[in-house]
């Protein structure tokens, strides 16, 4: 780890982009499903040679830290407390750090889907030209090796010069130090997935009020991502690493027009730096608008349970309310001033005259929103207040103490807002979050293996392997534990749309430790190797998931058949519902620190899941209902690896990944956790004292 660490980003780089220049062009199938699937070789439909390099690159990214300049400050949002320096944006928390791609890695790898098919991440079709199938390849090569002169000057690739911009090496302004929570909420908001899933949100109770703290806590955080990304320097940082970008496509599409008048062919001229405009623009309306939708349904739903939940004669009553009242306004209003992605500035983006929700707003920074709400909450209150008295003295008390009365003063705050977000973000109410990207992704491959012959398509699938490592149940047990998982890991999707449709695609590929001769001693490690010669054979290459393979072993089996595994959970006020109960092991199939691996990995397979040791160990227990709904998504997406979400998992008392955390939730675990060690330390002295050595 050490080595690892000591190691720059630039010399990482260059020797992950060596060789490119020199790579054969790949040939391309000219029918369209063989364009959408077979030429790309891979399940998800992305280019092989390009998934490559992104994937070494990012796979290189975060490990690194770099020196940062400037003094540090400190600002509050809500239940989060951020640090940072001002020259790279360096955000810090508790829960450790990350270093983060400002304009997602990523997104070149997108982008070059984008415009082979012309799907924005927004799920609307481009009016721009793109490209030809015999095009893409040459994204992989310098222009000096096909395109006429004098476009023909170019020695680097264009999609090596668009990532050296994100990643270094020369400059280091689109890469920063970010707490590990917000660098991976803020890249699950990239990928366009929920904060937390609507189902998830119910299935751990944060709408009771006795979980409100650590409710508001992931409201809060969601807001603290976009306070981060509109740092001045932050801002103007992705500013210029989108413009630097930019302007490579706009070199690269006057080559490839240049090319095309050369060859007499009849296809319009492309404008790659207005794909890009409209590609960048299109998933940072993705974001905000999940973000904002998000926070405001938790929000409304959180109001009724309170306001269903108070008590006209209770004592509490009044604190409640004002409580309520108080955080309520914390953060339904602070959503709609903070969650906002400014693209003034990009090259070829147009500022509108018109408020464009989560994009723009002309007036934004002389909104003053305590003035404003307070300016137009207190006198209707004032008036509610007087008129509900004045019934009082008709009616009696229950005018002003009745449960009706308390819901109708604490609605003004509510209506009061809602005008508010119209002069925020403009007449439309926020839109229904569109079709996650990668659902769209799956079932666009899905639509183009369709036109394939069936025997070539079958080849072709959604799916994870997953081995069997518990031996020591009858087969009875072990066919319900089966049945029993699959279908944990099919409770997914309520409030995803399309997911129905996605359901069926996705598979797990089932493989038995015993049968296959491996070493039952060591599952994890002989599980890896066996799944390491498979992943690129003809049978699997395009069907499994390459970097991460499930394992059940017999922690995980217990986890599902055994009534008693979680009983000391059950009433434990450390975890919220749903943070314990059946999961798998995620495996991470690249992971090369064979010390750790071999010794903490298997080790997790024994009675005792408690790791002391906090360092990444190459694999991660996971829920099984977030297997299909946050796992495959994050891999397929390429947006976090299994370190990023383990981070998420590593204060768990059994490391079980149970979705983002925040730290109202992990300050018990850790509690729990730190008397853990002091009990065994403790009778480790002792033993010492006992039998001396």
């Amino acid at each position: 780890m050490a080595a690892r660490l000591s190691r720059s980003l630039p010399q990482v780089n260059r020797r992950v982009f060596a060789g490119l220049s020199s790579c054969a062009i790949p040939r391309i199938a000219t029918t369209s499903a063989r364009a959408g699937l077979v030429a790309h070789r891979n399940p998800w439909n992305l280019a092989p040679w390009t998934c490559r390099v992104i994937q070494a690159s990012i796979a290189r990214i975060f490990p690194y830290r770099f020196r940062l300049i400037g003094q540090t400050k400190c600002f509050h949002s809500g239940c989060y407390r951020l640090q940072r320096i001002e020259h790279h944006g360096e955000t810090l928390d508790e829960s450790g750090r990350n270093m983060d791609t400002l304009i997602e890695l990523q997104a070149i790898l997108h982008f070059m889907e984008f415009i082979t098919h012309g799907i924005l991440p927004n799920g609307k079709k481009t009016d721009l030209a793109l490209l030809n199938p015999d095009e893409f390849p040459l994204f992989m090569a310098p222009s000096s090796q096909w395109a006429p002169a004098p476009f023909n000057k170019a020695a680097l690739s264009t999609v090596q010069k668009a990532m050296e911009r994100i990643t270094g090496p020369e400059d280091l302004s689109g890469l920063c130090h970010v707490g590990s929570n917000i660098h991976f909420l803020k890249s699950r908001l990239w990928g366009g997935l929920a904060p937390v899933p609507a189902s998830r949100w119910h299935e751990k109770d944060l709408n009771n009020p006795a979980h409100f703290t650590i409710a508001l806590e992931y409201l809060t955080s969601v807001i603290a991502v976009f306070e981060y990304l509109n740092i001045p320097q932050i801002r103007t940082n992705m500013c210029d690493t989108f413009n630097k970008i930019s302007g490579d496509f706009g070199e690269m599409q006057d080559a490839l027009n240049a090319r095309r008048k050369a060859q007499g062919g009849l296809s319009p001229d492309l404008n790659l730096s207005a794909l890009w405009e409209q590609f960048i623009r299109a998933r940072y309306k993705v974001m905000t608008s999940t973000a904002h939708s998000w926070v405001l349904a938790r929000v409304a739903e959180l109001r009724e349970r309170t306001l269903d939940g108070f008590s006209a004669n209770s004592a509490e009553n009044a604190e409640a309310q004002w409580t309520f009242s108080r955080s309520g306004g914390a953060t339904s209003l602070p959503a709609d001033f903070n969650i906002w992605m400014s693209m003034d500035g990009y090259n070829g983006y147009n500022l509108p005259s018109e408020i464009i929700a989560g994009l723009h707003n002309p007036d934004l920074k002389n909104q003053d929103k305590d003035y404003e709400f307070s300016k137009l909450l207190f006198p209707r209150l004032a008036k509610c207040i007087e008129a509900q008295n004045e019934a009082a003295k008709v009616q009696g008390p229950s005018a002003t103490q009745s449960d009706a009365a308390s819901r109708e003063r604490l609605s003004i705050s509510t209506v009061v807002q809602d005008e508010l977000r119209v002069k925020i973000r403009g007449q439309a109410p926020s839109p229904q979050p569109p079709v996650q990207p990668w659902v769209q992704q799956l079932l666009r491959a899905q639509e183009a293996s369709l036109s394939m012959h069936p025997q070539d398509r079958h080849n072709y699938g959604f799916g994870l392997a997953i081995y069997r490592a518990a031996l020591k149940f009858s087969d009875e047990q072990w066919e319900r534990l089966q049945r029993d998982l699959e279908a944990h890991l099919s409770a997914w999707g309520d409030d995803v749309q399309r997911a129905d449709e996605l359901k069926p695609l996705l598979k797990l590929h089932w493989f038995d430790c015993k049968e296959l001769g491996l070493d039952t001693t060591k599952p994890v490690t002989a599980a890896k190797r066996h799944y390491q010669q498979i992943r690129s054979s003809d049978e699997w290459n395009h069907k499994l998931a390459p970097s991460v393979f499930l394992l059940i072993d017999h922690m995980s089996a217990n986890s599902y058949i055994d009534e008693k595994f979680h009983a000391s959970f059950t009433n434990d006020k450390d975890f919220l519902k749903g943070d314990v109960h059946g999961h798998v092991l995620a495996v991470d199939a690249d992971f090369d620190d064979s010390a750790i691996a071999n010794g903490s990995a298997d080790g997790m397979a024994t009675e005792d899941p408690q790791d002391d040791d906090l360092k990444y160990p190459g694999l991660m227990r996971i829920l099984g209902d977030l297997v299909w709904s946050e796992l495959y998504p994050m891999l397929m997406l390429q947006s976090v690896g299994l370190e990023n979400l383990w981070l998420q998992a590593r204060e768990h008392s059994m490391k079980v990944y149970t979705g983002p955390t925040v730290p109202g939730q992990v300050k018990p675990w850790k509690g729990r956790n730190a008397l853990k060690t002091l009990m065994m330390n403790s009778f480790v002295e002792f033993l010492k004292r006992k039998i001396p050595s």
